[in-house]
């Protein structure tokens, strides 16, 4: 059953006026990686979840149904929240928003893409047999090709250390995700393309990339908000996968502008 995770210090509950951030993690990791950011989202009421499969809730099965898996986000998720989903998690943030576009205020997409894998008419993604070599790895070595994909997003990085540090930490608070799962989100990986949804979706978009990114290109991000009707990007140079956690301020900041201006849009509405 998915459930809430409880406030840490640091996070503030939802003010009257606020609409509540909800927080996805990527693959592989867990809720605790937003932990580093989330005092400068202090009054926003965010909240954040483990996958099913990761961190606390290993023992569940996360599945292979990305609908399914949508679903269940949108039925404990708050209403009219702004989704911030990182990697697959920004991904399951546009597939739900594209099955329940009424129940999302915005979305903060980073590191995401409608199609993680490169497909006809779609160059920017990453070579699927790249992504299935990376599946038949995990068969191997779980540790080992986890901690590859943790080096992997910060190669190339400014302030890469930084972001190395906070992806581990996330895995030594709360362990590492359950080998099924991790099985399944690769496959959600391979299979999800939310292309043809984007010019549906009404709602603000603010997406975030890293412009050393080695997972997700920058042509990736540039494509999705071009392809949304109310996108708008915010691409941090010396970023890897991850620029929550290697350039901390500068997100927080670019993020804090996005969420005043779709606070503002409600009220004026």
């Amino acid at each position: 059953m998915w459930r809430r995770l409880p406030p840490r210090s640091g996070r503030c509950s939802v003010t009257n006026e606020a609409r509540p951030v909800f927080a996805l993690h990527g693959w592989a990791l867990n809720a605790a990686v937003f932990d580093p950011f989330a005092g400068s989202l202090a009054g926003r009421g965010l909240q954040v979840v483990d996958l099913p499969g990761h961190g606390s809730r290993r023992d569940e099965p996360l599945g292979r149904d990305a609908d399914a898996v949508a679903e269940a986000l949108l039925a404990h998720a708050p209403s009219r929240a702004v989704w911030l989903g990182w990697s697959l998690g920004g991904m399951l943030a546009l597939a739900a928003a594209a099955r329940r576009p009424e129940r999302i205020g915005g979305l903060i997409l980073v590191a995401a893409a409608p199609s993680f894998v490169a497909r006809p008419g779609w160059p920017a993604g990453m070579p699927a047999g790249r992504l299935r070599r990376m599946a038949a790895d995990l068969l191997e070595d779980p540790v080992r090709t986890v901690n590859d994909f943790l080096t992997l997003q910060v190669l190339s990085s400014a302030s890469g250390r930084t972001a190395l540090r906070g992806l581990r930490g996330a895995l030594r608070d709360r362990g590492m995700a359950a080998p099924a799962a991790l099985a399944d989100g690769l496959t959600l990986l391979e299979q999800m393309d939310l292309r043809a949804a984007l010019d549906t979706l009404e709602m603000p978009v603010l997406v975030a990339a890293g412009g050393r990114d080695r997972l997700v290109h920058p042509d990736a991000a540039r494509a999705l908000t071009e392809a949304l009707p109310n996108g708008e990007l915010a691409l941090f140079d010396d970023a890897g996968h991850a620029p929550f956690l290697s350039h901390p301020a500068a997100f927080a900041a670019r993020a804090g502008t996005f969420l005043d201006a779709v606070e503002a849009a409600h009220a004026g509405a």
